[in-house]
């Protein structure tokens, strides 16, 4: 049990530290906000005020992102500022169209409560998240890719079987060793906040923020 314990965890660090790099390649400032300083009774509330932290320290476009997606980098970083700064909400939407790796939104798009209260980490959450985009900006979010997530032994063995799959995958295989024992995915929990880094903010990464 030890055992398996520590490689879920170095799985969960190998995605973690993907979308790091990620966020740190975006040019963008990030505020990383770990689990200590995390506030709220579920993920729903988690995320509602890590939002509502950026935007009381001044910004006025949030971006947040999922650790558990595996082409992270692969985002336009520049055409989702683009459309934030032109009044239009951006949403990366998952395979299925049930959730979302990206959130992107400006100050007079959130509504805490309204936030918060979304179905988030069930499968009617981008259908409820788009909906409630378009009520809050009155425009129709812009859709990005789509992309994966993983979540599941399945999607994790469908990522390193990938022959693209590069870096993270070669780290995962390092992890898993060669039988693959793919019973370790990252927990959806994994989904918290990044906020702009400051040398008061531990590094961590999920959420964007631009000023």
């Amino acid at each position: 049990m030890g055992q398996d314990y520590a490689q879920s965890r170095r799985v969960a660090a190998a995605f973690y530290d993907h979308a790091r790099r990620a966020v740190a390649d975006s040019g963008l400032p990030a505020i990383e906000v770990n689990g200590a300083q995390q506030r709220g009774r579920n993920f729903g509330a988690r995320l509602a005020n890590a939002v509502a932290d950026a935007f009381a320290a001044g910004y006025e476009h949030v971006i947040a992102v999922g650790n558990d997606c595996p082409a992270l980098h692969e985002v336009d970083w520049a055409a989702v500022t683009e459309q934030l700064e032109a009044g239009r909400p951006v949403l990366g939407p998952t395979s299925g169209h049930d959730g979302a790796y990206l959130i992107g939104l400006s100050r007079d798009q959130f509504e805490h409560a309204a936030f918060a209260a979304l179905p988030w980490t069930t499968d009617g959450l981008f259908p409820a998240l788009h909906r409630h985009l378009v009520a809050a900006s009155g425009a129709a979010p812009v859709r990005l890719a789509v992309r994966d997530d993983v979540n599941e032994p399945a999607e994790l063995r469908a990522l390193l079987r990938r022959n693209r799959a590069g870096a993270l995958a070669a780290r995962l295989r390092r992890v898993l060793g060669s039988t693959h024992c793919t019973s370790h995915v990252p927990a959806r929990s994994t989904t918290r906040p990044v906020l702009e880094r400051r040398s008061r903010a531990p590094p961590y990464s999920s959420l964007l923020s631009r000023r």
